[in-house]
Formats: structure tokens, C-alpha cells, sequence
């Protein structure tokens, strides 16, 4: 008996890489996300920094350094709504990206399940000829010790 071959091993193949393709790139998009919260989490504690130190008791404050910390507030309000906005697009982007990585899983999955029915297929028909052949070795044998007889 021939052994087992999947006809469709190489689309299988790129299946695989196709999945493992859009995994990576889910992953880079996390990554993207994640340096845009890192961001975020930077801004917010540079400005509480600055704040508590032009607000130290100990020190006096100016009208102009107020006017200066104002307008770092303001800016730092509108980086941070620029910031949720990238990371709005970045969310959509890791749920388009989802889909795909989950298309990509069904269709291996898919490949993979027509290369298990092959084999099983093919185990059985192995199995039969198998069968058949000890079945045709036995009655040989006997059909010899009948005419021995």
C-alpha cells in the first residue's frame, strides 16, 4: 500500500502561513496600542508633575508661569484627544485585523479537517487490503494442508 499523501498539502501549508501572518500583525497592532496608552499615561504624569511642582507651597507662583501652565493644560487636552483618537483607529484596526486572523483559522481549520477524513479514509482502506491479503495468505495456507490431507 502507497502511504498517505494530502493533495492539498500546499494550500494547507499557506493556510498555516496565512494565519500565522495575521497573528503577527495583530500583534503589532497591540504593540501600536499599547505604546499610544504608554503615551497617554506619560503625558498625564508629566503634567501632574509640573503641576505639584508650580504649586509647591514654598515657592511663589508668577501670572506668567500660570498663563504658561494654562496653556500646557490646553495642549496636553488637545494631545490627549488626538491620542484617543489614534487609539479609537487602532481599536478598529485589531477588530478588522480579528476577522481576519479568525477567517484565516477557519479556513486551515477547514484544510485541516478534510486532510483527517483523507487519512481516516485512507487508514480504512488500508485496513480492508490488509484484511484482504491476510484473508487470501490464510486460505492459500489452508487450500495446501487440504491437498497435503
Amino acid at each position: 500500500m502507497k502511504r498517505y499523501q494530502f493533495s492539498l498539502a500546499g494550500v494547507l501549508r499557506l493556510r498555516v502561513q496565512q494565519t500565522e501572518a495575521a497573528e503577527a500583525e495583530l500583534a503589532i497592532l497591540y504593540q501600536e496600542l499599547q505604546q499610544i496608552q504608554d503615551q497617554q499615561e506619560i503625558l498625564l504624569t508629566n503634567l501632574h508633575k509640573d503641576q505639584a511642582e508650580l504649586f509647591r507651597p514654598d515657592r511663589p507662583i508668577s501670572g506668567e508661569a500660570l498663563v504658561q501652565m494654562d496653556e500646557y493644560r490646553r495642549w496636553v487636552a488637545t494631545e490627549r484627544r488626538r491620542q484617543d483618537q489614534q487609539a479609537a483607529e487602532c481599536i478598529a484596526r485589531i477588530q478588522e485585523q480579528n476577522r481576519k486572523v479568525l477567517e484565516a483559522k477557519q479556513n486551515q481549520q477547514l484544510l485541516e479537517k478534510l486532510r483527517d477524513r483523507g487519512r481516516q479514509r485512507w487508514e480504512a482502506e488500508a485496513a480492508r487490503e490488509e484484511q484482504a491479503l491476510a484473508e487470501e495468505a490464510f486460505m492459500s495456507q489452508w487450500g495446501k494442508q487440504r491437498e497435503e490431507d
